[in-house]
């Protein structure tokens, strides 16, 4: 009878036991990657589950949805802080920089997801990260392409080493969003400028991606912005001393190597695998986040994770790449607030009574980094997988000499004018400019203005889409003349902090600006103003906001 007891008593025991441990583990901050041993990336349910389990466990967490996708997924937004704060007047008032951290813009690269979640874990549990807020706020968004992250499939990037299967590159519309900063035409990116960038301004912008192309022996490399319209302050202290200081750091931590962006190409500027001539940038367009950010005088990190290195390695490395940034920013502060602030200013000042040698660049070229002197380029290699497409980084890392292509100078400048005028027909570029966060007046009388005005030459549309669209360029000539503008006409002044923007977003000849969108199409024609004048001074007529 005892032994029955006995038996009964320990029964009971085990399956309290059983159904702790069960408890325990439905109720851990863990990802599915690391309870699939790394075969496995999250899906957004479990994005959501985790989100909401971190907001109960610290008071220092809120969440709120910043936009909703296509397929009706709402896209989470984590505000860490100590104290709490819930809206961006209460940020201000803490008299902290804001860091935010967004990752999975493109689905099928999906250790920055991973990586965000485990570094909310480390918040949220109080663990080392946790003391930053001291000094900085920080915002995660960790699935930003919600909608493609659900498409998982086995032949989605095969050559990529893990997870098994993984979501694409566009939205379900078919768009990369990390192409539609501009034309901003997703609910995704309308969602995130409008309700994160213009809402809660965040001082220093990460975004996390994943390599897809040369053979290099860098386990992560990275790029700030690539446009140099960008404040010259912010450009100089990002490529030339936030990120070579975080790179020693990260390789004396953690052992991992890192440099700036690039994929190795030949004489003629094509890209290849193995090593050539030199080593080679992307793109200067503001299309591109870490470049639109440039140009909202802020301070842009792109990170790609190397393809070729095992999933468990990109989220680590990934991982330790951002707390990284997270402790710069938090011990340099007050510096990184005053070099913002001063940028904002510097565009007002600009606007107000700009110069003759006050310009920005409408088409820009590559130019070498070191002032053209070769540096050396650690050099990989991959093994391909049996049976499979899968390549796996080796441990190869031989440096050679070449040279690094890794900046871009203007090739083409323009002055910067005091303000734009559009007439009241011209209200959808208007809408677009507002929904981008910049200031737009209207004239309550009818004006006469000594303006610039743009005439059109020649007319050019691309003879294949691209992102579903046949960009379009023009060519044009100035002519200075006087205007009356009759009263509802838009100014759009460049004495605002977001003055770059408005200028990369208006000049007719700009790489990437509303023109090369086809926002201009049915405005324009050989011989035809071009329906944007320029002032170059600030307007005196009596204006009113545009609400």
């Amino acid at each position: 009878m005892k032994r029955h007891l006995f038996l009964a008593a320990t029964l009971l025991f085990l399956v309290a036991s059983y159904n702790a441990m069960s408890q325990q583990k439905s109720d851990s901050l863990e990802s599915r990657a690391e309870r699939t041993n790394f075969t496995e990336t999250t899906r957004y349910e479990e994005v959501i589950a985790f989100v909401n389990e971190v907001q109960k466990r610290t008071p220092l967490a809120s969440v709120e949805y910043f936009g909703q996708t296509s397929e009706g997924r709402k896209l989470p937004l984590v505000i860490f802080s100590n104290p709490p704060v819930h809206q961006p007047r209460d940020v201000r008032a803490t008299g902290k920089p804001v860091v935010f951290v967004m990752a999975n813009i493109h689905a099928g690269e999906v250790e920055g997801k991973e990586a965000v979640l485990n570094l909310m874990r480390e918040i949220a549990t109080g663990g080392p990260a946790a003391k930053l807020l001291d000094k900085v706020v920080i915002l995660f968004a960790p699935i930003y392409n919600a909608d493609g992250n659900e498409k998982f499939d086995a032949r989605n990037r095969q050559e990529q080493n893990g997870p098994n299967e993984v979501g694409v590159r566009e939205n379900s519309q078919g768009l990369d969003l990390n192409r539609d900063y501009m034309k901003m035409e997703s609910p995704e990116a309308h969602g995130l400028i409008m309700n994160v960038f213009n809402r809660w301004d965040p001082h220093v912008v990460v975004d996390l991606h994943t390599t897809d192309g040369s053979f290099h022996a860098y386990h992560l490399t990275y790029s700030p912005a690539l446009t140099p319209n960008t404040n010259q302050a912010i450009l100089d202290f990002t490529r030339n001393r936030m990120l070579p200081d975080i790179t020693k750091t990260v390789l004396q931590k953690y052992n991992y190597r890192m440099y700036f962006y690039g994929n190795f190409t030949d004489d003629s500027g094509r890209e290849h695998n193995e090593v050539a001539k030199s080593w080679s940038t992307f793109d200067n367009r503001p299309r591109f986040g870490n470049n639109y950010v440039g140009l909202r005088n802020r301070i842009a990190i792109l990170s790609e994770a190397y393809s070729y290195a095992d999933f468990k390695t990109r989220i680590d490395v990934t991982e330790n790449f951002v707390r990284s940034i997270l402790e710069y920013s938090a011990d340099h502060s007050g510096e990184i607030l005053s070099m913002v602030n001063a940028a904002d200013l510097d565009s007002v000042k600009r606007g107000l009574s700009p110069s003759a040698s006050d310009v920005l660049g409408v088409r820009f070229k590559k130019a070498a980094s070191y002032k053209g002197k070769p540096v050396d380029i650690l050099v990989g290699s991959v093994d391909k997988e049996t049976n499979s497409r899968r390549l796996k980084m080796t441990s190869k890392a031989d440096p050679v000499k070449m040279i690094d292509y890794g900046e871009f100078a203007p090739d083409r400048t323009e002055p910067i004018p005091a303000a734009y005028i559009l007439r009241a027909d011209q209200k959808a570029i208007i809408d677009k400019l507002r929904d981008h966060g910049i200031a737009v007046t209207r004239l309550q009388s009818d004006t006469t203005l000594s303006v610039d005005a743009y005439v059109v030459d020649d007319v050019a549309h691309a003879a294949r889409p691209f992102q579903k669209h046949n960009e379009t360029t023009l060519k044009v000539h100035k002519e200075t003349r006087v205007e009356t503008f009759p009263a509802g006409s838009y100014v759009v002044s460049m004495a605002q902090p977001l003055g770059r923007l408005v200028f990369y977003l208006l000049e007719p000849e700009s790489d990437d600006g509303l023109v090369e969108w086809n926002f201009f199409d049915s405005a324009v024609g050989p011989q035809k103003d071009f329906p944007v004048y320029r002032v170059s001074k600030p307007v005196q007529s009596p204006q009113v906001q545009v609400d």
